[in-house]
């Protein structure tokens, strides 16, 4: 019975995590986006430093 109560216990506060992070993504997303030049890079810089 004690090993029900703690997966049970256990699924519950995942789930819960699951939703707010999901409530929080819709207010804060947790990532940028990316903001691409339109010109090509210059061939002098690496792949690495194209991107800022």
């Amino acid at each position: 019975m004690l090993d029900l109560a703690g997966i049970l216990f256990s699924s519950v506060m995942i789930l819960m995590v699951i939703v707010r992070a999901v409530q929080l993504d819709r207010i804060q997303p947790w990532f940028q986006t990316v903001k691409r030049k339109d010109g090509p890079a210059a061939s002098s810089k690496r792949v690495w430093q194209r991107q800022n």
